[in-house]
């Protein structure tokens, strides 16, 4: 324990010892395990799999108030797209953009507009506002950065003073 500071761990305080640190064998043993129960599962289980990950991380994502990096929508698409073997060029076919603004779309210089949104949230179970709250909280995060100190001067009590 650190001096000035409380640091009681839960087991320190019932008593039970901490167990020890894994072998890289036990390591290696439980990947090896958790590995074929996931090859044993089906092919629609290991699919909602994913596309279960996909929803949560869009949905922390665009809950989180003050994210550190910004992570364009693309960014997620090319996630997914490259577990469940889906193509940009047929993505973009499907629904209705043109396989030559495909890559515009995922690196933010195009956005998706609520055309885009409905489909995507059909086919993915995905609030449409999702899809958009993150194009709109990149897009913030984006001025927030480069106009550092722009806005500072605007205040309402400025205002109110005349």
């Amino acid at each position: 324990m650190k001096k000035g500071k409380i640091n009681i761990e839960f087991d320190d305080v019932i008593g039970i010892e901490k167990p020890s640190e894994l072998t890289k064998k036990e390591h290696d043993n439980i990947r090896e395990y958790r590995r074929n129960l996931y090859e044993k599962r089906s092919s629609k289980d290991k699919l909602d799999d994913i596309l279960t990950s996909f929803r949560f991380t869009l949905s922390n994502y665009a809950e989180k108030e003050n994210p550190k990096d910004i992570i364009l929508l693309g960014q997620f698409f090319n996630s997914l797209f490259s577990q469940i073997n889906i193509k940009k060029g047929r993505f973009a076919e499907y629904i209705e953009i043109s396989s030559g603004n495909i890559n515009k779309y995922f690196s933010g210089e195009r956005k998706f507009n609520i055309d885009h949104a409905l489909k995507l949230e059909k086919m993915f179970s995905v609030h449409a506002e999702t899809f958009l709250e993150i194009q709109i909280k990149n897009d913030l995060l984006k001025a927030k950065n480069y106009h550092k100190g722009k806005y500072d001067n605007y205040k309402l009590e400025d205002l109110l003073s005349d």
